[in-house]
């Protein structure tokens, strides 16, 4: 593993945190897929993505494309987010906290137009 510096070490946290912000909307998206409990979906590695996955499908059709289109996004944002911590493990990765925070960003969108869509649904979080 390369040798971090304090910058990207801190970049990595708010990469973690807002992939995880993501995966808790995601979980709750999901949460019928775990008889309506978001915490049984998020607490599962790789089960919210899965789960909202599954219940998109069944969004009010007139939300539905936006639904299953930030679900795709929010796949492939959190891809890129486990790829890039793991590239730190290899000699020649060229990763650093410009790269995390872009992805950081990337991901805080998404969270931001699903939750909006789930405002809109009436089906926002409540915690």
């Amino acid at each position: 593993m390369q040798r971090l510096t304090d910058e990207t070490v801190v970049a990595v946290g708010r990469l973690t945190l807002a992939a995880t912000e993501l995966e808790y909307i995601l979980a709750w998206i999901g949460a019928d897929q775990a008889d309506g409990d978001p915490a049984a979906v998020f607490t599962v590695p790789g089960e919210p993505l899965r789960a909202a996955r599954g219940s998109v499908q069944f969004a009010p059709s007139e939300r539905r494309a936006s639904f299953i289109g930030l679900v795709e996004a929010a796949g492939m944002y959190l891809t890129q987010g486990h790829a890039a911590v793991r590239a730190m493990w290899f000699d020649n990765s060229r990763v650093d906290a410009a790269t995390f925070d872009e992805i950081t960003g990337l991901l805080l969108r998404c969270r931001d137009q699903l939750q909006t869509l789930l405002d809109e649904a009436g089906r926002a979080p409540t915690a």
